[in-house]
């Protein structure tokens, strides 16, 4: 990001500019050029084809900032998500469909609680566009909706055209209405999947992620045989997707197990409770992108050997990650392990290190940044307080270990949010320095505080460029700090308004309500810290 300026300052054709580059766009990086090299630079980050550029709601805001003037007639010249931010009443009426058609390839997770509500308001906007009446849409309104289809609720969904099951694809999560009325739609209506008594492995295949959050009932027309197979596919899938639940993972493969022929539950109930009957699991099984599909919890802890999960924890603990699967594992290493489960083992326990107790993570070596890092791997799932702070407190128990730059990178700005102030002010400002950058909105006020008294020791002007103090704060500075500023001082946001910096509305909004006292700050926040677009619209 800090090198965003030398190198778009270099090129005059923004449509040679990489994706990569532009995603440093910032406020405060583009005061260096003129309105119009800006503009263009907002064009160049438009979609084009596959490729995005991805932004986030800082970057966003400023971009609106330079186009709000305008009367915008060619919407895909722009990026799809700056449409989220446009005043829809500058757009002519005649070329409503034409915007909310460019919308609609919009990531909506963009925007942030502060204006979720946008949602709703540009839903009902383009609901009056297409002249939508009722709870019916057709396939034509649809294709313009494009990812809004994924706002409509479950009465859209049963009464619209079947092809809107088409569009739900896209979607990053449903409701539970939203979810029963799918299956509704194609259990009941006559969609391009067929009647449910001929569904095949072919149409699991066919239907997207949407098989991930559909119940016993859609899972009972296929036989034993197409579900296993298709696990061997849609798992790893599933495991690559960044963000998506483990635990919504597991509950998929729970409803897909479930058996709904009752002669076949009772005549294996008995077996069951005592006895291996759906196979060992051995390498064979533990290399299965399937596993543990066709083991219920009670199944999978009496084929499950200690020994098998030792010399394959690895590949188990990536694929069994239900809770419950997740105790069968750590009590047979517990097991294993009656001493206490060594860094070398922990640095390859994944995600069922989710659930261990205190008292499990009380018998835990952890001794080197490795383990630490392993164990806070954020995609293995999340920690609880207490648990970070028993993993942590482990770590720091052994003699010459400290919050490092290697740590903090290890442990991340949510994890960091959990541990005690007092821990916290042990980070010293080189450690902190040296760090990614750390988000840390989760914090306490005082927690934010004491990360920011660190940061403004470690970014401050005469530390990154060994000068004598200013009165003022660089763009520099400014960027490197601005992850800590909700824990800033008075005197330092009065500072930072004299010091020509544009300040976003997220960051705004971040700030600690007693330091931004209306009385003192207003005239310079308004004017040099904060946008007019967000004074307007959104305060």
């Amino acid at each position: 990001m800090l090198f965003f300026g030398t190198v778009v300052g270099a090129l005059s054709d923004e449509d040679s500019i990489s994706p990569q580059v532009l995603q440093g766009f910032t406020s405060t990086r583009v005061q260096l050029f003129d309105t119009v090299k800006v503009q263009k630079l907002i064009r160049g980050s438009r979609r084009r084809g596959n490729v995005r550029v991805i932004l986030q709601e800082s970057q966003l805001t400023c971009m609106y900032n330079y186009i709000k003037n305008d009367v915008v007639t060619v919407f895909t010249d722009y990026p799809p998500e700056l449409l989220l931010y446009y005043d829809y009443t500058l757009v002519n009426q005649s070329l409503c469909k034409d915007f909310f058609s460019a919308l609609g390839y919009a990531d909506f997770s963009v925007l942030s609680s502060t204006l979720s509500f946008r949602k709703q308001i540009l839903l009902n906007s383009a609901i009056q566009c297409l002249k939508i009446s009722g709870s019916a849409i057709s396939r034509a309104q649809l294709d313009v909706l494009g990812n809004m289809t994924c706002m409509l609720d479950s009465t859209y969904i049963q009464n619209s055209d079947v092809h809107i099951l088409e569009k739900l694809k896209q979607c990053q999560d449903f409701s539970e209405d939203q979810i029963s009325a799918m299956e509704n739609v194609l259990l009941t209506k006559n969609t391009a999947y067929g009647a449910p008594a001929n569904w095949t492995l072919n149409t699991l295949n066919t239907l997207g992620i949407l098989p991930l959050y559909f119940s016993s009932g859609f899972w009972a027309y296929f036989t034993q045989k197409d579900k296993a197979q298709f696990m061997k596919t849609f798992l790893p899938w599933l495991r690559a997707r960044p963000g998506l639940s483990k635990q919504r993972i597991s509950s998929m493969m729970n409803e897909a197990q479930k058996v709904s022929k009752a002669k076949i539950r009772l005549s294996l109930r008995n077996k069951r409770d005592t006895a291996c009957t759906a196979g060992e699991i051995t390498q064979v099984q533990a290399s299965d992108n399937s596993l543990p599909f066709g083991y219920d919890v009670t199944q999978f802890n009496v084929c499950l050997s200690v020994q098998a999960l030792k010399d394959n924890l690895p590949a188990i603990s990536e694929k069994a990650t239900g809770s419950d699967y997740q105790r069968v594992i750590l009590d047979k290493l517990n097991q294993a392990y009656p001493t206490g489960i060594s860094d070398e083992v922990l640095q390859v326990l994944g995600p069922a290190s989710r659930a261990a107790t205190v008292t499990d993570i009380s018998k835990w070596s952890i001794t080197m940044v490795d383990t630490l890092s392993a164990l806070m791997k954020s995609s293995d799932g999340n920690w609880t307080s207490e648990q970070v702070k028993a993993i942590v407190g482990k770590y720091l128990g052994v003699s010459g270990n400290s919050l490092g730059s290697s740590e903090l990178n290890a442990i991340g700005g949510v994890n960091l949010c959990a541990l005690d102030v007092s821990t916290i002010r042990t980070i010293s400002s080189s450690s902190l320095q040296s760090a990614s950058s750390l988000s840390v909105s989760t914090c306490s006020l005082a927690q934010k505080e004491a990360l920011f008294s660190i940061a403004q020791t470690a970014f401050s002007d005469k530390t990154l460029s060994s000068s004598r103090a200013t009165s003022t704060i660089s763009s520099n500075a400014y960027q490197l700090i601005q992850n800590y500023l909700s824990g800033a001082s008075l005197a330092y946001v009065q500072t930072l308004a004299g010091s020509s910096i544009n300040m976003d509305l997220l960051t705004f909004t971040s700030l600690n309500p007693s330091v931004v006292n209306v009385s003192v700050l207003l005239p310079d926040l308004l004017e040099v810290l904060f946008s007019e677009f967000c004074i307007q619209m959104f305060m």
